[in-house]
């Protein structure tokens, strides 16, 4: 049975974290800094990509690749952290922490560092979602989960399964931030999605209502159709 992502419910809410994170202020007096304790969202920069940490999801289909480099940078380690993040930094990896390629995906899309995947959440090379997950050719299925605990709800049909396959990667990334602002901080209902790969780690979606898009992503008009076509069912049943 997969292992929840229990830090993970929300691909959104981690975006946020991100953004929280490269524009946090430290308070400063008399050239000292003052913070209560920090509890920093797993995240890693590298080659400009921004990543998070997967640290419950079921990696046993999972190898570690090359080396890649390593942490030069630790929030954790810092009673002053820098605002921005920069490649090398890390908020809760120690410094030398070293950085893996993950086999059978792209670097850009998912590296292992101290023992745990980090995927990418923010690349601003990528033009596709694909660019970002790397994930064509490889999802066997997706599905509804509750938005309270993670539970699976149902998996997509197979005709519906093998649209989405297909059209979700090709669909044009957008950064999170300016997503945002398009739609209003992303205002609206969500569907809670899970995204389950053939090698068996799986990654959580959201899906907006109101303005029918991904955390970094409009849906087609086609793709948008199938989601309520098949969220529908669940109360069919």
């Amino acid at each position: 049975m997969r292992l929840m992502k229990s830090w993970l419910f929300a691909i959104s809410a981690v975006i946020l974290c991100v953004l929280l994170l490269t524009a946090y202020t430290v308070k400063t007096t008399q050239n000292k800094c003052y913070f209560g304790e920090v509890d920093y969202a797993s995240v890693l920069q590298w080659n400009g990509v921004l990543y998070g940490g997967d640290t419950d999801s079921d990696l046993s289909g999972l190898s570690r690749g090359n080396a890649i480099g390593k942490v030069t940078y630790s929030k954790i380690e810092h009673r002053c952290p820098r605002k921005k993040m920069q490649d090398g930094d890390a908020t809760n990896l120690k410094t030398g922490t070293p950085l893996y390629e993950v086999n059978g995906y792209e670097p850009s899309a998912r590296i292992w560092a101290g023992g745990q995947l980090y995927e990418a959440y923010s690349n601003p090379a990528a033009r596709t979602l694909n660019d970002l997950l790397d994930v064509t050719g490889k999802i066997q299925t997706v599905r509804f989960i509750s938005g309270n605990d993670g539970s699976d709800l149902m998996d997509f049909t197979p005709e519906a399964n093998a649209i989405f396959i297909r059209e979700f990667p090709k669909l044009e990334y957008i950064p999170h931030e300016e997503l945002s602002k398009q739609t209003k901080s992303w205002v609206g209902n969500l569907y809670w999605m899970e995204i389950e790969m053939k090698d068996g780690s799986t990654r959580r979606i959201t899906y907006n209502t109101m303005f029918p898009s991904f955390h970094s992503a409009y849906a087609t008009p086609e793709l948008a159709e199938l989601i309520e076509q098949q969220r529908k069912l669940i109360y069919a049943r």
